[in-house]
């Protein structure tokens, strides 16, 4: 029993030496290279920037339109009732394309009828069945155009 204990000792020790080789030292800092830290707040300008970025991204894979993204930037957010749906068909990336007919509420009070062809995530396609709200966005100078965001279930 004891050349068990033996063994056991034996074995530990070397774990434990492996480990202590192989395990950088924990008290050792690490600067980044340029000197600059590894952590920096991001500033409205990086936000900008990104937003900006991500933006292209969306508009070059087709799943939005230049005036889709100036209407969700620059327009008034609303909320709409959807009154009709049809599938298109088409089909991008994870997404369907369909056509939206939406009763828009003016935060002002008030309604307005839109029809809009958008691309909706497949996942959440049942979140645009007839009766169901979304969120819109539209001019309140000029309510032919509006863009209609849903988010992935």
């Amino acid at each position: 029993m004891s050349s068990a204990y033996s063994i056991a000792l034996v074995m530990f020790l070397l774990v434990a030496t492996a480990l202590a080789y192989l395990i950088p030292d924990r008290d050792e800092v690490v600067t980044p290279e340029g000197g600059e830290a590894d952590e920096r707040l991001a500033t409205a300008d990086d936000m900008a920037a990104i937003r900006a970025e991500f933006d292209r991204m969306l508009v070059a894979k087709g799943l939005v339109t230049d005036g889709q993204i100036d209407l969700i930037r620059h327009g008034t957010k609303s909320r709409a009732v959807i009154t009709g749906m049809r599938t298109t068909g088409r089909a991008r990336e994870d997404f369907r394309e369909v056509e939206l007919d939406v009763m828009v509420h003016r935060p002002g009070g008030g309604q307005f009828a839109a029809h809009e062809k958008a691309l909706i995530p497949e996942s959440a396609i049942t979140k645009v069945s007839p009766g169901s709200l979304v969120d819109t966005y539209y001019r309140s100078d000029d309510e032919s155009a509006v863009a209609v965001c849903v988010s992935p279930a």
